[in-house]
């Protein structure tokens, strides 16, 4: 017997709830030694332990969170484009193997370049509501950006690593309603999460900032191919128009 109404939309739902937490549990366990120390982080008792344990997890994240984090996304990107060719855990499997060398060289780029940044906050003395806290606040967002944008190109499209970061960068500038509403999504369920419900956070942080970063991506995809498509039109019309009027 089929499923109707009510029953239809708690399947569905249920279906949604169990592929987010099992990719999630997927990313966690990829990312094993990232956690571990951002656990360990939380408990550091003195600045030399916590100073060793950042440089730890600079050194650890373009080998473990990019490849991890990019398999992520090809997931979720199978979701929104609506492919069904093999199990969850396999179509993530494949996508760390694929592209677990360019995750790798990404990350080696990116990553110093946050560490960076986020030193020079944490040692500025920079007040929070001051205008240099807000300054911060944009740039953090325009990197956020352009990290979560890597990763969505680097599962769309099988380009360059250097043409792949400039992409990324040109969309966080040139789309900024895009890249401030997933910073500013991304944001809000990581503060509602910790804040209220903190026990979902090992089942969903991940794989639903994923899922939104991709929409995203995809839905700037979609606008500037249909961009491109309209402006070859309007030259085909033109040079079309352009040789009847040679031949009259």
């Amino acid at each position: 017997m089929g499923y109707t109404g009510f029953s239809r939309i708690l399947l569905a739902v249920s279906e949604w709830i169990m592929k987010f937490s099992l990719t999630n549990i997927l990313w966690l366990l990829f990312n094993l030694p990232i956690v571990y120390f951002v656990l360990t982080l939380l408990y550091a008792d003195s600045f030399e332990k916590l100073q060793l344990i950042v440089i730890t997890l600079a050194i650890l994240t373009p080998f473990f969170f990019f490849p991890a984090t990019t398999a992520m996304f090809g997931v979720v990107r199978d979701w929104i484009l609506e492919k069904k060719s093999m199990t969850l855990i396999a179509s993530y499997w494949k996508y760390y193997k694929e592209n677990y060398v360019r995750s790798l060289l990404g990350g080696l780029i990116i990553v110093p370049i946050w560490s960076a940044w986020l030193y020079n906050f944490l040692t500025s003395g920079v007040k929070m509501g001051s205008v240099s806290f807000y300054f911060y606040v944009a740039i953090t967002i325009f990197l956020f950006t352009i990290t979560v944008h890597f990763f969505s190109d680097t599962v769309h499209f099988q380009v360059k690593l250097k043409d792949s970061l400039v992409k990324s960068i040109l969309l966080a500038i040139g789309n900024p309603h895009y890249t401030i509403g997933i910073a500013l999504l991304s944001g809000m369920l990581v503060f509602m999460l910790i804040k209220y419900i903190p026990v979902l956070i090992p089942f969903c942080i991940g794989s639903i900032i994923a899922y939104l970063s991709f929409y995203g991506y995809y839905r700037i995809f979609l606008k500037m191919k249909s961009l491109v498509e309209k402006l070859e039109g309007s030259v085909e019309n033109t040079v079309q128009n352009s040789e009847e009027s040679t031949e009259k």
